[in-house]
């Protein structure tokens, strides 16, 4: 198609010329010109930044573009002011550079198509905008008001023109047929229940079995890949204890009181709750809970209504808060609670598991209520209640606030203690000397001498973890025996010395065990994970499906009334080809073939337990003109941009389109980066210039 469009001729070029310059002169007879654009430009301004084809791009232009973008970032997020060309520069520079030459590029092939905008078409055009037209001396006030000039709106109408018909002459091919009007309805209104089952290799990689000469084979066979590429270097250092500096520090009553908050220290309060249960897959041949409420409520209904409830309880929007034992006695899926008035009664902070969503109720005041909590240990919604609250005695919290102060005290010991030992060895280098002065100083063992292994700088290491400012400090020293700064590490400070270099090379086995246990255990998890994708995808139903995925410790996702028009992602799948294969089941049928998760080495096998198939008569009738045409604007964009795409990179091939990065250093102090796309996606606009190839002939209609 392109090699077709460029082969198109112009039309002789001297009749072009005569035309113009005829309609110039009668232009000048009719219409006042308004040469404002161009009053105060310097040579400055001037300067080419960028060249496509013939068309430069101007100092001048390049500042107003990111101005104009200055502008529209400011309006939507106030992150940088809307008039600061600089700052914008820093941030979206590139972006905005990438915007004028596709502009530019653009305006090059309609030239090169005779589609370029007539000036008739301009006129035409400020008459539909103007009308009625106000007289020359209105224009120009109002096109002032707006922030520019004659010049400059006439020849942005001209490149629009342009553009639009570049446009459409490209397009004109697109073509929709009735089938994929069809299919385009069905994606949109056909609705599934979906059960599906999430096979990742995290879940299975703690559970290989691993042995050292399946290790070596292993490492034998992938010796390129654990090839050690990067320096490597080894350190001693000397770690103070923040917990043992702080041990023996004495702390008074007096300074306890100070600390002392009852609300903060609150560790028993009396709780209402309302529970909500989300449907989800279970065994048949499960044991019902007798505490539990059956409930056919997907997730989307239950936070719907969890928000509606808190709303009620909490008397938002002007209203007086409902009672929550009515509500609980309603609503809560639990029957214990509903027995209650949801009253569960005292709940001891000490005795809670770390993830229990009632921790969240101690923040609460007395007498308020809880947003939505989902659980993580349950498919459960919850809403809390305060009823009560036991203030804690200053003799009940004197442990625990003596425990915190010397946690604080602690760490500031530390920080001098290791601040001492670094002064130290670096006079010294002598760190078995400064660890008994130090302890002999301070006493409780504070200090005490570790060694590192061999490690590159992004390398976890025992009992330090991802130290990335402790491995830092390390590769800055320059020879052995140098000596670092305080580092902040785990629990602690340490002051590191450099014992040894090692320069990248083979890696014998021992060296790098850890890595290949590590790559092994993820392939080994890989393969298992294929395994039991298959295994699931021969289940013969949907039930049968979630029964086998409990075996495998995997728990099956549901999802009702799932859309895929509206919605283009089920669980982690998000392509649209993966997502196709789900479209093509009927009910009760099952993937036969695990689907791979695109960009991800999981895959997922997904059962339809119901589908509702939409009705193809009246409805369809009805939308199927809007359809069609939403589908022909897609299409003709998609071959627009398609098309344009390829000129360009043509124009770059053929070294048509230059940067100047000179002049682009010498104004903002550098090149641009790499830019962020443009709010709200809008034409960049693009100011007259003085260069041949962008003619700006300002009219004003009278």
């Amino acid at each position: 198609m392109l090699k077709f469009l460029s082969k198109r001729k112009r039309s002789h070029k001297w009749f072009l010329i005569g035309f113009v310059l005829v309609l110039a002169l009668g232009l000048i007879g009719t219409f006042t010109p308004a040469w404002d654009g161009i009053k105060g430009a310097t040579s400055a301004d001037e300067r080419p930044i960028a060249e496509v084809a013939g068309y430069k791009i101007t100092m001048r232009e390049m500042r107003q573009a990111l101005t104009f973008y200055g502008q529209q970032v400011s309006a939507g997020r106030g992150a940088i002011g809307q008039n600061d060309t600089a700052q914008t520069y820093a941030l979206y520079g590139q972006k905005v550079l990438d915007d004028l030459v596709t502009q530019k590029v653009k305006l090059y092939e309609a030239e090169k198509l005779n589609l370029s905008a007539t000036d008739r078409e301009v006129e035409d055009r400020i008459k539909q905008m103007f009308n009625p037209w106000p007289g020359a001396q209105q224009y120009r006030e109002r096109l002032t008001t707006a922030g520019t000039t004659p010049a400059q709106f006439e020849q942005n109408l001209r490149e629009s023109i342009a553009e639009q018909k570049l446009r459409s002459f490209i397009s004109a091919a697109a073509q929709v047929s009735p089938q994929e009007v069809e299919e385009e309805y069905r994606l949109n209104k056909t609705s599934y229940v979906v059960r599906w089952v999430d096979v990742a290799p995290t879940e299975f990689r703690d559970k290989v079995q691993v042995n050292e000469p399946e290790l070596r084979a292993f490492f034998d066979q992938r010796k390129q890949d654990f090839r050690i590429n990067v320096e490597q270097r080894r350190a001693r250092y000397i770690f103070v204890d923040q917990t043992r500096a702080g041990a023996t520090l004495q702390v008074t009553d007096d300074e306890l009181r100070q600390e002392f908050n009852p609300e903060r220290a609150i560790k028993e309060v009396r709780v209402s709750q309302i529970v909500l249960n989300v449907a989800q897959a279970t065994d048949p041949a499960a044991p019902k809970s007798p505490t539990s409420q059956k409930t056919s409520r997907t997730k989307e209904e239950v936070s719907s209504l969890a928000a509606e409830l808190n709303a009620r309880a909490r008397g938002e929007g002007g209203k007086p808060a409902e009672d929550f034992a009515a509500l609980a006695r309603q609503y809560s899926d639990e029957q214990s609670g509903k027995l209650n008035g949801g009253d569960i009664g005292w709940v001891n902070k000490d005795a809670l598991k770390p993830n229990s969503p009632l921790l969240n109720v101690f923040t609460l005041a007395q007498g308020e209520a809880s947003q939505p909590i989902a659980s993580e240990m349950n498919d459960k919604v919850y809403i809390f209640k305060v009823t009560d609250r036991r203030l804690p005695t200053f003799e009940q919290s004197r442990e625990q606030l003596a425990k915190e102060a010397r946690v604080r005290k602690g760490y500031s010991r530390a920080v001098e203690i290791s601040g001492e030992a670094s002064q130290k060895l670096k006079e010294t280098k002598n760190m078995d000397a400064v660890v008994a002065e130090i302890n002999a100083k301070h006493g409780n063992q504070v200090a005490s001498i570790r060694e590192t292994p061999f490690f590159a700088p992004s390398d976890s290491l025992s009992n330090l973890g991802a130290a990335s400012e402790f491995q830092q400090a390390i590769f800055t020293l320059q020879e052995t025996g140098d000596v670092t700064d305080r580092v902040s590490v785990n629990n602690g400070f340490a002051v590191a010395q450099l014992v040894d270099k090692r320069e990248p090379h083979d890696a014998t086995f021992e060296e790098v065990k850890t890595r290949v246990e590590d790559s092994f255990r993820t392939e080994k998890a890989k393969e298992i994970a294929a395994e039991r994708a298959r295994q699931l995808a021969a289940a013969p139903s949907a039930e049968a499906l979630s029964s086998l995925a409990a075996s495998m410790g995997l728990k099956p996702d549901e999802r009702s009334g799932w859309t895929p028009g509206n919605d283009p992602q089920l669980g982690p799948l998000t392509s649209e080809a993966d997502l196709a294969k789900i479209q093509k089941l009927n009910k009760g049928e099952i993937t036969r073939e695990p689907i791979k998760v695109s960009g991800s080495d999981s895959y997922v096998v997904a059962a339809v337990v119901n589908r509702s198939d939409p009705d193809m008569g009246e409805t369809f009738q009805k939308e199927k003109k809007a359809i069609y045409e939403r589908l022909l604007d897609v299409k003709r964009n998609t071959i627009y941009l398609s098309y344009m795409a390829a000129v360009q990179k043509q124009l770059k091939d053929e070294g048509e389109i230059e940067i100047y990065d000179d002049v682009l250093t010498s104004e903002f102090g550098s090149t641009p980066p790499p830019g962020l796309p443009t709010p709200g996606g809008g034409r960049m606009p693009i100011t007259p210039t003085n260069n041949p190839r962008s003619r700006t002939l300002p009219i004003s209609p009278q």
